[in-house]
């Protein structure tokens, strides 16, 4: 089912959502010229410092954030760990939340999943929806349904919460793993109102029917 998960996520801050370190057409070669030319300048900036500099954990902040926004993933899981080892690094803010954005965009799950709850430690009002649907997300690509369908309950009681495709296949899918039928085809019912073409939902759908028939 995951194969399918990849298209769900709507990019919030980043375009954080794609399951491979391979870029899927999501970011434009002018994005991608435009983005590089900026981190060029950053670079040119940092082998101006020191490397006690205070300023340098901010520049590769900023560069890393740069990269998750053309979802050069290895790329700013190696900066943000620069980052995290550095002296000043580790009070900057958001860095566990862009670390666990990092380690999801190279199918680092449990990195993900630690770097995330740590964000909703310390971070919570920050990009809490997009937070939780990620975190959720890695669980359930560790298949960890539970913890997935946890989260995505937590996440669904916030104001500003969009029960999308991606909340649909991942709770159904999720259901359907550890064997809550009734469960599942509650929200399979809802979800299929909403996004009557989804192929996740189809397919579970029938299964479904099958296993309540028995």
């Amino acid at each position: 089912m995951s194969k399918y998960l990849t298209i769900l996520f709507i990019g919030a801050q980043f375009l954080l959502y794609c399951a491979s370190t391979q870029k899927e057409g999501a970011v434009s070669a002018n994005l991608e010229t435009q983005v590089r030319a900026e981190i060029k300048g950053i670079d040119q900036q940092l082998s101006d410092l020191h490397p006690e500099d205070k300023r340098r954990s901010e520049l590769l902040l900023q560069k890393s954030k740069l990269l998750l926004k053309i979802e050069s993933f290895k790329e700013a899981s190696l900066v943000l760990r620069e980052v995290q080892n550095s002296k000043d690094g580790r009070n900057l803010q958001h860095l566990d939340h862009y670390l666990g954005s990092a380690y999801l965009g190279i199918n680092d799950y449990d990195n993900a999943i630690v770097h995330f709850r740590k964000s909703d430690n310390v971070d919570r009002d920050f990009e809490s929806v997009t937070r939780k649907k990620m975190w959720a997300r890695a669980y359930f690509e560790d298949e960890k349904y539970g913890q997935a369908l946890g989260i995505l309950g937590r996440a669904s009681r916030e104001k500003n919460f969009e029960k999308d495709l991606f909340y649909y296949e991942t709770v159904v899918v999720s259901f359907y793993r550890i064997k809550e039928y009734k469960r599942c085809q509650l929200v399979l019912e809802e979800g299929l109102q909403k996004f009557p073409e989804s192929l996740v939902l189809k397919e579970t759908s029938e299964k479904i029917s099958q296993v309540l028939q028995r």
